[in-house]
């Protein structure tokens, strides 16, 4: 394969990913002053500690404390973090393989495949090892809980 064909591809991904990463974070950052701006303006309307009492024993009381108690920074879904690195290594490490595969059989003899290929098998497995010490860490310090059904 040619480098006029590689590099616009590359940089087209690249521009890609960063345009996707630029936006989700913005839109995380509106979601989150959204919620906050609600919650404020609950939180201004309760006028006694009573009332405040009062709410939270209903369900949407509850509800809206455990959603403060998340924003405080306690851990709400390890699992979900240990997914996401688990999902990139095997996405990576099967991109890798390709790439190595390609350049292996002769179908592309150019060595940017051989490259791209290692690069992307070690991205790979070091989001697989990232996963693995992110759930034995997680589970060290009590993060995970299994759910029983009550």
């Amino acid at each position: 394969m040619d480098d006029r064909v590689l590099v616009p591809f590359f940089v087209f991904v690249t521009i890609g990913w960063v345009a996707w990463v630029i936006f989700s974070s913005i839109r995380g950052y509106l979601v989150a002053k959204m919620q906050s701006g609600v919650q404020m303006r609950l939180l201004d309307k309760v006028d006694s500690s009573q009332t405040l009492l009062a709410y939270a024993e209903t369900e949407p009381g509850r509800r809206f404390l455990e959603s403060l108690r998340v924003e405080l920074g306690e851990p709400a879904m390890p699992f979900r973090r240990i997914l996401s690195g688990v999902q990139s290594g095997i996405v990576l490490s099967c991109f890798g393989v390709g790439m190595l595969l390609l350049h292996g059989y002769s179908v592309a003899t150019d060595p940017e495949f051989t490259i791209f290929g290692v690069l992307a098998l070690a991205l790979g497995i070091g989001f697989g090892i990232a996963a693995g010490a992110s759930y034995m860490l997680s589970r060290s310090f009590g993060l995970l809980r299994h759910r029983t059904n009550d």
